[in-house]
């Protein structure tokens, strides 16, 4: 499964939301805005 993430980056928090290459959107939330908060962010979401 191909997936592409978009990242909608502010000071406090980032906005992110999973698609496929259909455009089907996988998963979508919201995480801190630091390296540490990302990666978390992606290791707690399950991707098909």
């Amino acid at each position: 499964m191909e997936c592409h993430a978009g990242l909608d980056v502010s000071l406090k928090q980032i906005s992110i939301c999973v698609v496929e290459a259909d455009i089907k959107t996988v998963a979508r939330g919201v995480c801190p805005a630091d390296p540490e908060g990302v990666a978390g962010w992606f290791t707690s979401v399950h991707l098909r």
